[in-house]
């Protein structure tokens, strides 16, 4: 059984092989269309319009819009070239003008843009722009024409021997690989061979996308001669390169379908069908309908020849909801009845079979492939069906087209299926004429085979040989550089070595007369230095004893004032005695109260080592104490609670707090608890972070309803007002179920307030 896909493969264009007019020809088209964007206008922006330009013939489906695109750039390219009379611009957009003719096929119109770029190449001695307009040119030779395709090929050299001249790699690799399809075409492998391998020996050291193109042609080639180990080998090789230059282009799709109709001709179905996936689901993914068809048709051939004919069934199925034609329709149903024939499934394959002799007259002459494809399925259901004689003319008709066309797959196939129907017939004279004419027509087709896998065995081999000579030649170069660098370098160190003995000597006795300087210089700076730590030593000294004699006077000082602020309160006590209004007897009771508040703190101070930090819990329970012992007389039924923090305060907070403590808590004690009421007065204490937060609470009366900060004016309140001000705080009062103050401070950790302005504040107030 054959498959039209099969014969398709062998006529395949070589789609890689372009040359290419610069780099930026491998670039893809958003990436071309945002560089043009961001270019300015010069010699870069002349290539990028050429390169899209070319691009818009790269495609796998090109309408009218993509050629108006071509045209577009072409003008502009020529036309900024000629303003920055850029040869290279100029030349090159009449090539793409003369592809934008050959794509629509006007020939005259392309050859004619052809030849007037190479007489402007000619006339500037713009030899690649001669060697590219040669190429063009030839394209316009059919190769269906013996003397037209010698023509071309000779065209081709005339490239090929400028682009060699000139040293240009890349077009040469391109241009070699373009003329190796020519002369595979006119049957001389051989030199097609060697062309394809120095493309590819260039094409290593220029572009790997030239690569994927070169090895999939060798693939192509070997596929198309029989050599299908070589084939798969190549193709597969060209699949790796397309990943490494993350080819996504519909290039991809033929390398998979050239895989898959490897394996399927080596009869490996499964490790067909992946590759046929892929190019189905990639060829959705552009919208190529062909190939989308194509691999399809492959994968059924595969799900069929391994049992899985509702898989094989379902794809083909699937076919039908597709945009189709008159033709495609035609190489659907073909699919249908050789999958179902070959299925054993004769009465569902003779649906497609009714369908097929229906439309076979319609088909038009021209479409000889097509015909042939359908008498070869028809020749297929009724030989298999047993219907020798209808199976007999269809594989007539079959023979004499493929005998047209010189395809001899195709008669070998016919010679083979009238040997199957003759021995049927009992005719064995014939069916042994018929079966010898196959056999010979595969010897000729293996021995093709063999050849061509012999050429290119040896072609390997001396690419190979020529690659090892030319390593070899590269390493004794590499070893003679070596030699001489390191003769170089020797020579070079031993006259470094003297120039370096010499400085060095020199820098010895240079050394030796300046240790001699530095040791005298040495000596008398460590007398100095003696001389200085022994005047810092005593200056140490008098500083601890200073330091010692500060503290002793600071605890003294602290002492005193301790001892005065007593003698104040015992003045104020003797001063209350004589007093009768009672109004003034408790201002001089707050006084005292006041007085002694900032008594404890310097006692505090007098009795430990730190003359500047207080221990603001050990202080407020001394506070607290002296509240009880001198102002709660109802010690028993109010209990004052206190929750303090271990923390250090500096003397000039502390004592802006005692006074506050003092304040609030003789407020508490006097008014919170009438008529001799239990209760509680807390005291909580807490650094957060930087902070001090104090909140002074009991749950006594509270203040009126009425009570309004704003309206008070009391010598407590103006005290809160402007302790909390020194301490650079905040406070509030919340009165819900007894009276509560908060305040909130910095803590500072020097002594930022003089006790005289405290002093003279409370005088004031």
């Amino acid at each position: 059984m054959r498959r039209a896909f099969l014969y398709i493969i062998l006529f395949l264009p070589v789609i890689f092989a372009q040359a290419q007019t610069s780099e930026l020809d491998e670039l893809t088209m958003p990436v071309l269309r945002q560089k043009l964007a961001a270019s300015k206008e010069d010699t870069t922006r002349v290539k990028l319009q050429l390169a899209l330009g070319h691009l818009m013939f790269s495609k796998s489906i090109k309408g009218q819009k993509d050629i108006d695109s071509a045209i577009m750039f072409a003008a502009q390219a020529q036309s900024l070239s000629s303003r920055l009379n850029f040869q290279f611009g100029i030349i090159n957009s009449m090539l793409l003008k003369s592809e934008i003719s050959y794509n629509k096929g006007d020939g005259a119109g392309g050859v004619k843009a052809a030849k007037n770029a190479l007489a402007f190449s000619r006339q500037h001695n713009n030899s690649d722009g001669e060697a590219r307009s040669y190429h063009m040119i030839s394209k316009y030779f059919n190769t269906g024409s013996p003397a037209e395709l010698r023509t071309r090929i000779w065209y081709n050299d005339k490239a090929i021997a400028i682009f060699r001249k000139n040293k240009n790699n890349h077009s040469l690799a391109d241009m070699l690989t373009v003329n190796a399809d020519m002369l595979f075409q006119a049957d001389r492998t051989t030199e097609a061979l060697r062309f394809l391998f120095e493309a590819l020996n260039l094409g290593k050291g220029v572009s790997r996308r030239t690569i994927e193109g070169i090895y999939w042609n060798i693939g192509r080639t070997s596929f198309r001669l029989g050599d299908y180990e070589n084939a798969l080998k190549y193709t597969l090789l060209a699949r790796e390169t397309a990943r490494e230059v993350k080819d996504t282009t519909t290039q991809v799709c033929t390398i998979n379908f050239f895989i898959a109709s490897c394996y399927i001709k080596k009869q490996d179905y499964n490790r067909s069908m992946p590759y046929s996936k892929e190019v189905i689901s990639m060829a959705k993914r552009y919208n190529d309908e062909g190939f989308v068809r194509s691999g399809a048709y492959q994968l059924a051939l595969a799900y069929s020849h391994t049992n899985q004919l509702a898989k094989a069934l379902t794809l083909l199925n699937e076919m039908k909801s597709r945009p189709g034609g008159f033709l495609k329709n035609i190489a659907l149903n073909i699919e249908f009845i050789n999958t179902l024939t070959y299925a054993k499934h004769f009465q569902q394959a003779k649906e497609y079979v009714t369908e097929l002799e229906r439309v076979l007259p319609k088909i038009y002459p021209e479409n000889i492939q097509h015909i042939m494809n359908v008498h070869n399925a028809l020749a297929y259901y009724y030989s298999e069906t047993g219907k020798v004689n209808k199976a007999y003319q269809h594989t007539e008709l079959y023979a004499h087209l493929a005998h047209k066309l010189n395809y001899s797959a195709g008669i070998q196939t016919a010679e083979y299926r009238y040997y199957q129907l003759v021995s049927l017939k009992g005719d064995k004279k014939s069916a042994l004429a018929h079966f010898q004419k196959e056999k010979a027509i595969k010897d000729s087709i293996d021995n093709v085979s063999k050849a061509y896998q012999i050429s290119l065995l040896h072609i390997e081999n001396a690419a190979l040989e020529k690659n090892r000579h030319i390593e070899s030649l590269t390493k004794d170069a590499l070893i003679k550089d070596i030699k001489m660098k390191r003769n170089e370098l020797s020579q070079r160190a031993t006259f470094g070595g003297i120039i370096v003995l010499l400085i060095v000597t020199a820098l010895i006795y240079s050394r030796y007369r300046l240790k001699q300087r530095s040791n005298a210089m040495l000596l008398s700076q460590k007398l100095e230095i003696d001389e200085q730590n022994n005047v810092l030593k005593h200056l140490v000294s008098s500083k601890n004893q200073l330091l010692v004699e500060k503290d002793l006077l600071l605890k003294e000082v602290n002492h005193r004032v301790k001892n005065n602020l007593q003698i104040v309160m015992s003045l104020l006590a003797s001063k209350s005695v004589y007093l009768s209004s009672e109004s003034a007897q408790q201002a001089i009771l707050d006084s005292q109260n006041r007085v002694r508040s900032i008594a404890l703190i310097h006692d505090q101070l007098y009795k430990t080592d730190n003359v500047t930090q207080i221990n603001l819990a050990l202080y407020i329970k001394e506070l607290v104490d002296s509240f009880d012992n001198f102002l709660n007389n109802d010690v028993n039924n109010i209990k004052i609670v206190c929750e303090i923090d271990d923390l250090m305060l500096d003397v000039s907070q502390a004592i802006p707090i005692g006074i506050i403590l003092n304040e609030t808590v003789t407020n508490a004690l006097k008014y919170a608890f009438p008529n001799h009421q239990k209760g509680t007065i807390s005291i909580c204490v807490k650094q957060v972070k930087t902070f001090v937060e104090v909140e002074i609470s009991d749950n006594g009366i509270g203040l009126p309803m009425d009570f309004s900060l704003s309206n008070v004016n009391t010598l407590g309140i103006n005290l809160l007002e402007g302790l909390t001000a020194q301490l650079g705080g905040s406070f509030r009062i919340k009165n819900n179920n007894g009276l509560t103050i908060f305040l909130r401070f910095p803590m500072n950790s020097s002594r930022q307030l003089a006790y005289s302005g405290l002093a003279n504040e409370l005088a004031y107030q």
